[in-house]
């Protein structure tokens, strides 16, 4: 996983929860990069992963509730890290068109090594898109909260709802997306 994902975290832990906490997490974690990320290296996913059980334990928050903030948070770090014309879009449904064929080749070219999970709109009605989401992260959530926060700097009031998911054995998330 991109160093981006783990400064946004530890940026997040810091703001919402103190530095204490974060220096908690780093000494209860057995973290090879101890804890020290730059943005453009590459950080093995457990880290993450082992990072966000700790936060869990921490804050006895559940750890999907913590992932789904952090894809809130994260989507403010990400929209800044790339250049203007990436983020130049009229609404949240041509963003979100845009993911998979506009964003992700971009990000792909800047770091070859990425690995970008496969977010593809699949339908598109009135009020809303049904999303195809696909990644052996089973991310999901962190997705969802990434489309929260999207929808918001877009004023565009939305539902989500997982009618399949990777997590529960699928071989993809289906996420149905509406304004309301």
């Amino acid at each position: 996983m991109k160093g981006a994902v783990f400064t946004n975290f530890q940026e997040m832990v810091e703001e919402q929860f103190g530095m204490a906490c974060w220096e908690s997490l780093i000494d209860q974690c057995d973290l090879p990069s101890e804890g020290i990320y730059t943005s453009s290296e590459t950080y093995d996913d457990e880290e993450i992963l082992s990072l966000v059980v700790a936060l869990s334990e921490y804050t006895s928050t559940p750890a999907p509730e913590l992932i789904e903030a952090f894809g809130r948070y994260l989507y403010v770090g990400l929209a800044h890290g790339l250049p203007p014309s990436m983020m130049d879009f009229p609404d949240l449904w041509s963003l979100l068109e845009a993911v998979d064929s506009v964003i992700h080749v971009e990000v792909n070219k800047l770091y070859p090594d990425a690995l970008t999970p496969k977010i593809i709109v699949t339908e598109k009605r009135d009020n809303g898109v049904t999303l195809y989401y696909q990644s052996p992260r089973k991310l999901c959530v962190l997705a969802i909260g990434l489309i929260h926060k999207a929808a918001e700097t877009f004023d565009t009031p939305i539902s989500i709802k997982h009618e399949c998911c990777m997590n529960d054995g699928a071989d993809h998330c289906s996420l149905v997306i509406e304004k309301f």
